[in-house]
């Protein structure tokens, strides 16, 4: 009987022990670190509307140019044509003209923005089309011009550039990636590719946990993602 409760005993303070480590164990492991809150960029477009450009909900590519590196942007934007009018993706430009001669005249410059936004308008409405919207391109085109620096520093722009800049926004408003010299679209186009593909999946995965848990419920399925179209190389700037 003796040796019975000696072995009882010592089983009982083997199972204090471990669980007395176990809880250390756990009460040591540090808390998972909270991501810190999304920074908002607003800015104010050609078009005289409030911009904001990591807008939540959508994949956006920012791109920075200048009147060096004009043709490489234009190059870009044929890049983004296929992704054009989606409900997903977004483009927004950002001209930096701080220190240039264009500052002198800034109604002039936003004028001559208009008109070029226009006319792309009507070379985009093919691509809204097959991406299944009908509305005018132009109305979701925005051009910001920066005469003063209030957004390019923002964005981590300290400085003037030559080269093609663009940072890649996810759907959560933060930075997935960022170019201090684009000048590989069709690897622009891929990455683009690549988020809204990961964001659509992300859409879907959401949609078919919601619908498991409503059980019996009978609710509208949200819209599914409209299919991306085949990767095409980007037009050649005339």
């Amino acid at each position: 009987m003796r040796k019975l409760l000696n072995t009882v005993w010592v089983a009982l303070v083997v199972a204090l022990l471990s669980s007395a480590f176990v809880l250390s164990a756990i009460a040591q492991t540090p808390a998972a670190t909270p991501l810190p809150p999304v920074k908002k960029f607003k800015a104010t477009d050609a078009d005289n509307h409030s911009v904001l450009i990591n807008r939540p909900g959508v994949i956006t590519l920012v791109l920075g140019t200048n009147q060096d590196s004009q043709d490489a942007a234009r190059s870009a934007g044929q890049a983004m044509y296929p992704f054009r009018g989606r409900s997903d993706f977004e483009l927004i430009v950002v001209v930096d003209l701080r220190d240039s001669i264009a500052a002198w005249a800034p109604s002039v410059v936003l004028a001559e923005m208009r008109s070029s936004l226009d006319k792309e308008a009507i070379d985009l409405k093919p691509y809204f089309l097959k991406n299944g919207n009908t509305s005018n391109p132009r109305n979701s085109a925005h051009v910001i011009a920066d005469f003063t620096g209030t957004i390019c520093p923002q964005l981590g722009w300290q400085e003037h550039a030559d080269d093609l800049r663009a940072i890649l926004f996810g759907a959560d408003g933060r930075e997935i990636k960022r170019w201090d010299k684009l000048s590989d679209m069709n690897q622009l186009q891929v990455d683009v590719r690549a988020a809204i593909e990961a964001y659509d999946k992300s859409l879907v995965k959401a949609a078919a946990a919601n619908k498991a848990g409503q059980g019996s419920k009978v609710t509208q399925p949200p819209t599914p993602p409209r299919p991306l179209p085949p990767a095409t190389p980007p037009a050649k700037s005339n």
